[in-house]
């Protein structure tokens, strides 16, 4: 009766705890656009991050199911998953959650209907005496649960053709109704950074005098964006802007096919996502699949003081719009900048002569440029510099991108959680730089996804921090060794660090010196190995 009853109690944490592993496992999955490669790759640089030592812990149950009794066993076991299921909740919330789309409730609903009928066979099998049933038992249990992501993969290729059928639907459903809207104007925007603070800027700006349209959050996949077209796009519309995002050659090429842009931005151009990319090449003829996408009346904006848009601006036969600071023979010029801690200043030249003086409360000069290409675009659309104004001095940060707020005894925090690349992550430090405060604080994990460059790029953001910060703590032991090599090239002092495990870890000490006044950035809150 007891085995009966621990036999029970294993099968329900069992599919307790990996179903819970599925549903982390299924994010990673919907991070890599649902390709299994894609996200097996990922699993592979970052397994042991996914993997820690705790989840070996239900496989000790396998040579122990040889030499034990089988109550004992099963209580091991039972005991096992409590542990690991405990120690995985310990975890922080993601950076960028998991959304239950149709396509996940289904590649899930799936996965625990394969996971139940595992827990049934077991069932069965620990139901016969012989040890053996028992030893193949545990082994099925212990492996499932350590390696949920195989059930997922083969739940997702089970999937494939569904998804491909119902994919075709609403992808041409969403083209169709583009299509009929003939008079729709179409803004296609992409770059390795400054996409997402872009849009939203322009989406401010043109909300004054158009009814606008624009992909909301991290609606940039082809899935995501005919959702919004099928549910939210009306005829009333008179602009969509969209923003494309890719992960490997021919993403853009498939969005824009979808979407048909007739105005294409390509913000900044640099070193993200090689880890897919492989290289810096590649991620130009990527970017440049939106210029090409354009028709032949199309127009082009281009930040030309970015050495890689200069490039493919030489190569483009559409329209084409120059924007920037430094640059020459721009069509609008920003000047006579001016940042500090409550925004910035300048003044924007155009072409023809016409200027005008903004004032923002966005931080930094990345964000002069942001805004310069959204004045570019409204300005071509016809919107004069003294209707901008006011949306201008309006705008507040994206989320997480540079955000001011307070933290702790009056202590202010810069949050740029959501920047991972090596020019936004040096940006962000200038705007550390320009503020007054007690200490310059930064908690950083570093930046991940950048291949075979990522060591060097971390050292050298380890030496742009011992420029500016007073202190600085390092997530994750691993990732921190290259901030660290930075640090010392610059004599950092050793005290003037901390290594923390997590960022619970790191937050906890910071509060535990805090002071008022202090300036505190977190740069980039992506996971990494400890």
């Amino acid at each position: 009766m007891l085995n009966e009853v621990f036999i029970i109690l294993v099968l329900l944490s069992h599919f307790v705890y990996t179903a819970w592993l599925l549903k982390k496992d299924l994010h990673i999955l919907q991070l890599n656009s649902y390709f299994n490669d894609r996200c097996l790759q990922w699993l592979r640089a970052k397994w042991t991050l996914v993997f820690p030592e705790y989840n070996l812990l239900p496989l000790f149950a396998i040579p122990l199911s040889l030499l034990l009794p089988k109550f004992s066993v099963l209580l091991y076991l039972f005991t096992a998953y409590l542990v690991v299921l405990f120690k995985k909740r310990e975890q922080g919330q993601e950076k960028k959650p998991l959304v239950f789309t149709p396509r996940a409730v289904r590649l899930y609903v799936t996965c625990i209907l394969f996971l139940a009928f595992i827990d049934v066979v077991i069932w069965f099998w620990l139901g016969f005496t012989p040890r053996i049933y028992l030893f193949l038992s545990i082994i099925v249990l212990a492996t499932f649960s350590y390696f949920s992501c195989l059930l997922l993969f083969f739940s997702n290729y089970f999937l494939t053709p569904l998804e491909k059928v119902i994919t075709f639907y609403y992808f041409n459903d969403a083209k169709k109704r583009l299509q009929w809207l003939r008079n729709l104007k179409v803004i296609g925007i992409t770059g390795s950074f400054g996409k997402t603070s872009t849009k939203h800027i322009l989406n401010e700006i043109l909300r004054h005098k158009y009814n606008i349209l624009s992909l909301p959050g991290s609606f940039n996949t082809p899935m995501g964006i005919a959702k919004i077209v099928r549910t939210e796009l009306k005829p009333t519309h008179e602009i969509f802007v969209a923003e494309l995002s890719a992960k490997k050659s021919g993403d853009i090429r498939e969005l824009c096919n979808l979407v048909h842009p007739q105005f294409g931005i390509i913000t900044a151009i640099g070193e993200q996502h090689l880890e897919t990319f492989k290289s810096l090449e590649n991620i130009k003829q990527t970017k440049n699949e939106l210029i090409e996408a354009l028709p032949e009346d199309g127009t082009a904006f281009f930040n030309m003081d970015n050495e890689h848009c200069r490039v493919l601006a030489k190569l483009t036969r559409r329209k084409s719009i120059y924007y920037g600071v430094d640059a020459d023979n721009l069509d609008y010029k920003a000047s006579n900048i001016q940042v500090n801690a409550d925004g910035s200043n300048f003044i924007v030249k155009k072409a023809n002569g016409e200027t005008a003086t903004f004032q923002t409360k966005l931080l930094g000069k990345h964000n002069v440029y942001n805004i310069l290409a959204a004045v570019a675009v409204a300005s071509e659309l016809g919107m004069d510099f003294k209707d901008m104004l006011y949306p201008i001095r309006q705008l507040s940060p994206v989320e997480h991108r540079l955000e001011l707020r307070k933290i702790g005894p009056g202590a202010t925090l810069l949050d740029d959680t959501f920047n991972s690349n090596p020019i936004g992550s040096k940006i962000a430090l200038d705007v550390l730089a320009s503020m007054t405060g007690a200490r310059k604080i930064i908690i950083t994990p570093g930046m991940v996804e950048l291949g075979e460059k990522e060591y060097e790029l971390n050292s050298k953001f380890g030496e742009y921090i011992a420029d500016v910060c007073d202190y600085a703590i390092l997530v994750g032991k691993k990732q921190s060794i290259a901030i660290l090599e930075g640090l010392k090239k610059k004599h950092f002092s050793e005290q003037a660090y901390f290594i923390a495990q997590d960022f619970q870890d790191a937050y906890r000490h910071l509060l535990g010196f805090l002071q008022k006044d202090d300036v505190v950035l977190f740069e980039n809150d992506l996971p990494v190995d400890s």
